[in-house]
């Protein structure tokens, strides 16, 4: 009996320890800001139905909690790309240490202010731009509430495919003692080599602190009809400009010793200075831009290279022209990479990294033309993927990248000429008239795989990066015609610049004018490879980076599906060919919208052009006083007509004659290296 008495007695403890309540989590809400702390009382709308006290006992990913609050930090390194909801758990205990599954509950904190991307959609391509040294896909990212890290390079736009899952740029050289320095990202998996804003320079002693990059953790969006709007309406009572032209990025904060002229901009006061108000408006090319500035002034996590100093300003765009295809087909890119640091670097070059995903990315080849400076990827069959959302099916687009103008080749005090079997072939300003203008196009074409451990997978330190950027594979092998381009994988040699070429390099640029040893035709298709997930890596250079100078960089992403009897490369390669002629029309103003321009500024000192007599009715004179080192002028009129244009050396006089112009306003400009200058002047 009194065994039977102790079971009921045992039973019933362990009915009620477990038919006790527990305490009920429910979710919080709030916002959040970059570099900032964020405290939440998560347990004010929380109960326990047995009236018992009860206390924070787990809060994941925060920096602290008590029992009642819950306390978040949000570094920049570890929440640049979050701009949505972000999503932590936490849980809650009794005074008896009991807790359930009803125990848990969620806080959601918005981020806000973090405007670090906006979407180019004018057109038929819908291409997330970001400020960042990654574009169309944001990096890594915390789970979240939100799917807004997915990769977007949606074509055609609306279609819900993408033809790139990621593109970013890369910099390298040697400083005067030899010790590399660079900067470059695939994926952020080891953090950042880049961050946004302009850098301060005191003295040469470079910076950039978190405060600053949150400050410029934006894009500036804009649209022709929005600028032209303006233009037209700034004097009207009550009118307010749109954020992007009131906020322009126009100058530098000089308390922070950053660059006074950053974005351009139309001057039509002649002040030097951006003023909305008084009829300024912002300098964009194409139809649509996004603007951004990024610069490589901290640590490199991503690389482990030594800081270069780089002030990168970015402006990508579009057209909206559906009469010319190839270019509704096209995002372009315009690179101003400035050398903020007091370095000369040898051997530089600049390298756009690609990664494919036609649809499906599993089942991708890559390729490059050397006489049109462009490299692409395409599917290895007729059919994209099996069955995948993301899969094109059978209706392929093949997508290729172009670099219509490089960095400026070392001066030599000549013109170099055209139709050579050399840097020519896809440079521009080559045969021109002009010395000393000529831009590198496609250099080197690289690719490598998605896989760990080889020669060719994924570069993982800053020395791995300039191999590649130097056509060298990551063993420091050189890449070699055939196979998969080393000598362990089919190669036959010689040494070669440009992977799976195809025909087309006929003169044998890319192996020194030697003619291979094996078949000349050579893609991935003819090596016999197993198609994957593909990466090509373009390279631009050497060239010398001085201090204070200016590079630009000017790419074209291109699609295009197969048209007639053409395939799909046959079909983009024939569009790159209608881009760049559209490019070569004006390459160092291609796309700028003038828009009827009064007048222009970039520079510190815009009134350094002498022009004589002005107003004028027959021949101007004018020069650039004390202009350091060879520039190219341009005569543009009211309606952006280039009318003159060449080269001009330190104080040289440029005589032209007006008498067959038409009355009314012109500008001169003066570009070098560093500055940009202009004036106005008056035909009679």
């Amino acid at each position: 009996m009194q065994r039977i008495i102790l079971i009921i007695f045992s039973v019933l403890i362990t009915c009620s320890v477990y038919s006790q309540n527990r305490p009920v989590a429910n979710d919080d809400y709030g916002e959040c800001r970059l570099e900032e702390y964020v405290t939440i009382n998560v347990t004010n709308n929380d109960t326990h139905p047995d009236g018992l006290y009860f206390r924070v006992f787990s809060a994941m990913e925060s920096v602290s909690f008590t029992d009642s609050t819950i306390t978040y930090f949000f570094d920049y390194d570890q929440f640049y790309s979050a701009s949505d909801t972000l999503m932590f758990s936490y849980i809650i205990a009794d005074e008896d240490g009991n807790t359930g599954f009803e125990s848990t509950a969620k806080v959601y904190l918005k981020m806000v202010d973090n405007n670090y991307y906006d979407f180019l959609n004018i057109n038929n391509v819908n291409a997330k731009i970001q400020a960042s040294g990654l574009q169309f896909w944001s990096g890594p990212q915390l789970d979240n509430t939100s799917v807004y890290n997915q990769y977007i390079y949606e074509f055609p736009k609306g279609g819900g495919k993408h033809t790139i899952f990621n593109s970013s740029i890369w910099v390298g050289g040697l400083d005067e003692s030899g010790g590399l320095r660079l900067a470059g990202e695939r994926y952020r998996q080891l953090g950042l080599d880049y961050w946004p804003g302009p850098v301060s320079n005191n003295g040469n002693e470079l910076s950039v602190d978190k405060s600053t990059a949150v400050q410029w953790q934006k894009v500036w969006k804009l649209t022709k009809e929005e600028i032209i709007f303006h233009k037209f309406n700034y004097y009207v009572e009550g009118y307010e400009p749109i954020e992007s032209i009131a906020t322009w990025p126009a100058h530098g904060d000089m308390d922070l010793n950053q660059a006074e002229y950053l974005a351009p901009f139309v001057d039509v006061d002649g002040d030097s200075i951006y003023d909305p108000m008084s009829g300024d408006y912002p300098l964009i090319r194409g139809d649509q831009c996004i603007y951004f500035i990024i610069n490589d002034v901290r640590d490199h996590l991503e690389t482990s290279g030594e800081i270069l100093g780089l002030e990168i300003h970015g402006m990508a765009y579009e057209f909206s022209n559906p009469d010319i295809l190839p270019i509704e087909n096209s995002v372009f890119f315009s690179y101003k990479i400035i050398n903020r640091s007091s370095n000369t670097y040898n051997d530089t070059y600049i390298g756009l990294l690609t990664d494919f995903d036609i649809g499906y990315g599993g089942d991708d080849y890559v390729g490059c033309d050397v006489a049109r400076g462009a490299y692409y990827g395409y599917n290895a069959d007729s059919i994209d993927g099996n069955g995948e959302p993301e899969a094109y099916g059978e209706t392929i687009p093949a997508q290729g990248i172009v670099i219509l103008g490089g960095p400026i080749m070392d001066s030599n005090g000549v013109d170099d000429p055209d139709d050579q079997c050399n840097e020519s072939i896809n440079g521009v300003g080559f045969g021109d008239g002009i010395s000393d203008n000529e831009r590198y196009g496609m250099n080197k074409f690289v690719y490598f795989n998605n896989s760990g451990g080889s020669y060719w997978s994924d570069p993982t330190i800053a020395s791995e990066y300039y191999s590649y950027l130097n056509g060298l594979w990551r063993d420091g092998t050189p890449m070699e015609y055939g196979g998969n381009g080393h000598v362990s994988t089919g190669a036959y040699g010689p040494a070669a610049n440009f992977m799976y070429p195809g025909l087309t390099d006929p003169c044998f640029w890319g192996t020194g004018g030697e003619e291979p040893y094996g078949p000349i035709e050579w893609t991935e298709k003819t090596a016999g490879n197993d198609s994957g997930d593909r990466r090509g890596l373009s390279v631009m250079g050497p060239f010398t980076f001085e201090p204070g100078s200016m590079e630009r960089v000017d790419i074209a992403f291109v699609s295009a599906f197969p048209e007639g009897e053409m395939t799909d490369v046959e079909t983009l390669m024939a569009y790159i060919d209608i881009v760049k002629d559209e490019y070569y029309q004006d390459p160092t103003y291609f796309g700028y919208q003038w828009l009827g321009v009064e007048d222009e500024t970039f520079s510190t000192e815009i009134n350094r052009i002498k022009a004589y007599p002005n107003p004028t009715d027959n021949m101007l004179s004018f020069s650039c006083e004390n202009l350091a080192d060879k520039g190219f002028y341009k005569l543009v009129s009211i309606m952006g007509e280039v009318v003159y244009s060449g080269s001009i050396d330190g104080n040289e006089t440029i005589n032209v004659d007006m008498t067959n112009l038409s009355p009314g306003i012109y500008i001169i400009t003066i570009t070098n290296k560093v500055n940009t200058y202009s004036t106005k002047v008056i035909k009679n």
